[in-house]
């Protein structure tokens, strides 16, 4: 199994999504305290749709939270509420896969 197929059997069996994980691993990869959707979406090459979906997930789920936006543009401004958590889901995957 490639390991983008195991980080998408991962992804699912632990969070019911084939994507999730990949979106923790690029927030938890940003240096910044704040990212945005687009970043993500160019981290993951996910779809908007589909980045939309699991950050709402995170913010219901208090991993993140809204920050502002970026003077001047529609773009929503995220920031990590809970860096551990998303720090260890993040690995996760690499101590599941070796």
């Amino acid at each position: 199994m490639t390991p983008v197929a195991r980080d998408k059997e991962l992804s699912k069996a632990l969070f019911g999504s084939s994507h999730m994980h990949a979106v923790i691993v690029a927030i938890s990869d940003i240096d910044s305290d704040d990212f945005s959707a687009p970043q993500i979406m160019e981290l993951t090459g996910l779809a908007a749709s589909s980045v939309h979906t699991l950050i709402t997930r995170l913010l219901r789920a208090g991993l993140i939270a809204k920050s502002g936006g970026l003077p001047g543009e529609r773009t929503i401004l995220y920031r990590r509420e809970e860096t551990n958590a998303l720090e260890a889901l993040a690995r996760l995957g690499v101590r599941v896969a070796t």
